[in-house]
């Protein structure tokens, strides 16, 4: 009886022992996918470890209202009219005058033009007289001859002052006093006034 107690004993030692053998077996590592490859095999899952419930709910999540609605569309209707500005407000400033040819300069180093008919002087004449005739509307003046000039070197170009004749005009005979660089479209009429004898 002796020996059937010390077998019963050395059943459940010898069931506890193949047990853990088993398990040995079951988390012994696994074996790698490639045969050469060189990096450490996975590490075996830890021991199930228990993690108890949390005791209170979790707080509840605060949630924003849903945004307004856009108000219905309303009939279209014309915007209402600008308020009109007080009467007591000053009117706008006008514009300046424009500024007035500046004045001839001094009467010296003035040269007798000698040859009237040179294509130089009635071409400044032909411009004296067309700027004249469409500044004044009198688009029928035209320029008949030279009677006599004078010119002067200034700011780059000349002054010529010449007595012409025309026809179409409302007088026959005028002083055109005129500045210009030759060659180029700087070119001004400072005065066109009738010949006084």
């Amino acid at each position: 009886m002796a020996r059937a107690t010390s077998v019963l004993f050395v059943l459940p030692l010898l069931a506890t022992l193949l047990a853990t053998a088993s398990a040995q077996d079951y988390t012994a590592q696994a074996p790698s996918p490639l045969p050469d490859s060189q990096n450490p095999p996975p590490t075996p899952p830890p021991e199930s470890v228990y993690i108890p419930p949390p005791t209170s709910p979790p707080p509840p999540v605060a949630s924003s209202p849903p945004p307004p609605s856009p108000p219905p569309p309303v009939a279209s209707s014309p915007p209402p009219p600008s308020p009109l500005p007080p009467a007591s407000s000053p009117p706008p400033p006008s514009p300046p005058p424009p500024p007035s040819p500046p004045p001839p300069p001094p009467a010296s180093n003035w040269t007798p033009v000698a040859n009237v008919n040179d294509p130089t002087i009635q071409q400044v004449a032909q411009f004296a007289v067309r700027i004249y005739a469409l500044s004044t509307k009198e688009l029928k003046m035209q320029l008949l001859s030279v009677v006599s000039g004078e010119t002067q070197p200034y700011d780059g170009g000349y002054n010529y002052r010449l007595v012409i004749t025309v026809t179409g005009g409302k007088k026959t005979q005028y002083d055109a006093f005129v500045w210009g660089i030759l060659g180029t479209m700087s070119w001004k009429l400072w005065s066109f006034t009738p010949h006084v004898i």
